[in-house]
């Protein structure tokens, strides 16, 4: 029986995932044609992914739940990635640091679309508004940590506030990500990252390598 009842919830899991690929494909075809996420009904969403209104609310609440199933993914995701940048130690060079931005815009771009539907949900579903606190205070805390390993480690400026710099370059990132790397070329992104790594080198690092 155990061994039933695991297949039966694998499957299920395997039909929500199947349900929300094709309805967030639908999300962002329409955001791509000019529409905001508020304005999408459900009917309009299942209309357009060719499903049955009750089969949507089988796996999902509303259209928020099935943002915040997205975008629980898509943060474990980039915390993975930003990994990366945040064990770089004393040894790291300008060109490790440009490689592990690379790796957090590049794996952030293919979701835009998404994200912006999310932002616009945080401003009147409260669930959703809270997973995006969470994940931005997540990840000042993380860089803060980072920041005061760097400083006790001798490889980061000694004189900056670890929380306030934390949070400044936490924010700007967000907001670049959000509104620059949305649009950008694919030379426009390169030069992007290059901008993004200077800022990131030049604050934290820079000062301790004179």
């Amino acid at each position: 029986m155990p061994s039933v009842t695991r297949k039966s919830q694998s499957s299920r899991s395997e039909r929500r995932d199947e349900a929300r690929r094709r309805l967030l494909g639908v999300v962002e075809k329409l955001l791509e044609e000019g529409e905001s996420f508020t304005e999408i009904s459900v009917e309009r969403l299942v209309s357009e992914a060719g499903m049955s209104r009750s089969t949507f609310y089988v796996y999902f609440e509303d259209k928020g739940d099935l943002l915040r199933a997205w975008f629980a993914e898509i943060t474990a995701e980039l915390t993975d990635v930003a990994a990366g940048w945040l064990s770089l130690g004393a040894d790291a060079a300008h060109a490790d640091l440009r490689a592990a931005l690379d790796r957090v815009v590049k794996t952030y771009r293919p979701h835009t679309t998404l994200m912006a539907a999310t932002y616009d949900a945080a401003a009147y579903d409260a669930s959703v508004r809270e997973l995006v606190e969470a994940m931005m205070a997540s990840n000042v805390a993380a860089l803060r940590k980072h920041i005061k390993s760097g400083q006790s480690g001798g490889y980061v400026d000694p004189q900056l506030p670890a929380a306030q710099t934390a949070a400044w370059l936490t924010w700007m990132a967000e907001r670049g990500l959000h509104q620059l790397v949305r649009t950008a070329t694919t030379a426009d992104l390169e030069k992007l990252i290059d901008a993004y790594t200077a800022i990131v080198w030049n604050t934290l690092y820079a000062p301790t390598r004179k």
